[in-house]
């Protein structure tokens, strides 16, 4: 005798009759995320072994079994969730992620290092952006820039190119006061980006300078791994800029900053930090920007 459960608009498991009453209600809500509501395929589950340090899963999709293996109940279900990305029978053809851990997102795929990367799932909601930091036999690893159930199974797609972002500075020390608008050229290097940047500046008199630099980027969460919106999304970053500009007479100057990035959403972020340089010399920054 078999149990029929319905637990999605496209999925359905069925239970053998060995699996327990409070085993159905443990697995149902495992495999309820590790679908994800993907396309229609029928799953049953044949047993369920576990004791203290030891779970085996033992289940078949389409006809096909597959065993999965887990210390705990929660290595099990990111098991699952990874396990299930891979099957042909849930997941489009199309670029998807497939690995899921708190420390790797992989695809098969043959993104570029550097690469922004959108994942979607399938309303066609954006829930994460993603860099690729590593690509190897078709294999592309990820770094998130920004989080919103991020999972196994999402749809991928090239993202933004480029960011624009606003930026106005002031030193701590007299009245004086820039704004500058930066064009960063992302796709390059994996944490490393090109930039283009326009500043008006006054100090007693205005100035216009323009000038090329590069920044580069940390990911909080390489550091500190949380779930908290202000890491997760977040990064320490620097930047360095060589300008030409006049006032009154021709001048090379160069500008540097160390500041705290955070990604609100996929597209849009703010910055806050110290610029200090020939202009600047010593101020509070505050940036923010969009991806294009």
């Amino acid at each position: 005798m078999m149990f029929f459960i319905s637990f999605s608009t496209f999925s359905s498991v069925d239970f053998s009759s060995s699996i327990s009453d409070s085993e159905r209600a443990f697995l149902t809500p495992l495999f309820d995320e590790a679908v994800g509501g993907r396309k229609d395929a029928e799953i049953s589950v044949s047993s369920l072994e576990r004791n203290d340090d030891f779970i085996r899963l033992t289940f078949s999709i389409e006809g096909e079994e597959r065993v999965i293996s887990a210390s705990n109940e929660a290595e099990l279900g990111t098991f699952l969730v990874n396990a299930l990305s891979l099957e042909k029978h849930l997941y489009m053809d199309e670029p998807n992620i497939f690995y899921l851990t708190d420390d790797i997102v992989a695809s098969r795929t043959e993104y570029s290092k550097g690469e922004i990367i959108e994942s979607y799932d399938e309303s066609g909601k954006v829930r994460g952006l993603l860099e690729v930091t590593d690509s190897m036999d078709g294999i592309n690893i990820y770094s998130p820039i920004y989080e919103n159930d991020l999972r196994a199974g999402l749809s991928l797609r090239k993202g933004p190119t480029f960011s624009l972002s606003a930026r106005a500075f002031s030193p701590l020390s007299r009245i004086a006061f820039g704004f500058a608008v930066d064009l960063a050229y992302l796709p390059l290097f994996p944490y490393f980006n090109l930039l283009a940047s326009f500043l008006v500046n006054y100090d007693g008199i205005v100035s216009y300078h323009g000038g090329l630099g590069a920044e580069v980027r940390l990911p909080l969460k390489s550091i500190i791994n949380t779930r908290f919106t202000l890491i997760e999304d977040g990064s320490i970053s620097a930047s360095a800029i060589f300008y030409m500009g006049y006032d009154g007479s021709f001048a090379v100057d160069s500008e540097f900053m160390v500041f705290y990035e955070h990604h609100a959403t996929s597209r849009f972020f703010w910055r806050l930090g110290y610029e200090g340089g020939t202009i600047s010399v010593g101020s509070l920054m505050l940036s923010c920007g969009v991806l294009l």
